[in-house]
């Protein structure tokens, strides 16, 4: 087999990313990171400049948008100053690692401000009402915008390609921060989404973005969700013959 390797093609020179701000996520819990990515980059209308090619790399393109999307999309807006690597897939396995490195590298490159890594925190770990409705960590390299969220609490983890851009980010001492709202775990959650782009947008990017299709996706799934509630409603309420109320929720995970 040829050799893996990770090459990051763009239209313009290096030069002119200097100090830009990278944000970048994974179709991780509710897709959260790859939707933040994507529809931060269509509210901001950013011009996409290039794209990353793997070897191996995801067998697929898709029509979006704003045209014919690669597996993994690079877009820039110039004001604020901002690179947004929209991943519409997970790097191959056998790549991932080389993949995460090379995104470090190159914000190091262009010696960036710091990275915004957004991915989905599990929603069982919410206590009750919260404020802010995400949770955000910082390395110990970061200087850019405080969040109104608290930080991460002892015990949480981030797992997958995620974690290996943050410890990247350690040891190329490229400053970075985490953030994750809260999302449920088994399907897509636009909302979740929504709060991921108001935050990187509001209180990092201090920009205004046109939210108004992601919006329009979270009322659509809403409505869907719940025709389909109504309908699955009689076999989910429905209880066996001597089952115990209890015994009916064993194994059921929200």
């Amino acid at each position: 087999m040829d050799k893996t390797f990770v090459d990051i093609n763009l239209d313009v020179p290096v030069e002119e990313l200097s100090e830009a701000i990278i944000v970048t996520g994974f179709r991780g819990f509710g897709m959260v990171g790859y939707l933040v990515s994507k529809h931060l980059a269509l509210g901001l209308e950013a011009k996409k400049i290039g794209y990353v090619l793997t070897r191996p790399n995801p067998p697929f393109i898709v029509v979006e948008e704003d045209g014919v999307g690669m597996p993994f999309d690079v877009y820039y807006r110039e004001d604020p100053k901002t690179v947004i690597v929209v991943n519409r897939a997970l790097p191959e396995k056998e790549i991932a690692d080389e993949y995460v490195e090379a995104l470090v590298r190159f914000a190091r490159e262009i010696n960036s401000k710091f990275m915004v890594l957004v991915g989905g925190l599990n929603k069982t770990f919410m206590h009750g009402e919260e404020e802010y409705g995400y949770r955000h960590k910082p390395n110990k390299y970061y200087r850019g915008p405080r969040l109104k969220a608290p930080e991460m609490e002892t015990g949480l983890g981030v797992m997958g390609p995620l974690a290996l851009l943050y410890i990247y980010t350690v040891h190329y001492k490229v400053p970075s921060i985490i953030v994750l709202p809260y999302s449920t775990v088994e399907e897509i959650d636009y909302n979740a989404a929504l709060k991921g782009v108001r935050v990187v947008a509001g209180e990092i990017l201090n920009v205004e973005v046109d939210t108004s299709l992601l919006e329009e996706y979270a009322e659509k799934w809403k409505v869907e969700r719940e025709r389909l509630m109504e309908m699955l409603g009689p076999m989910l309420s429905g209880k066996n013959e001597g089952e115990d109320e209890s015994d009916r929720h064993k194994g059921i995970y929200m």
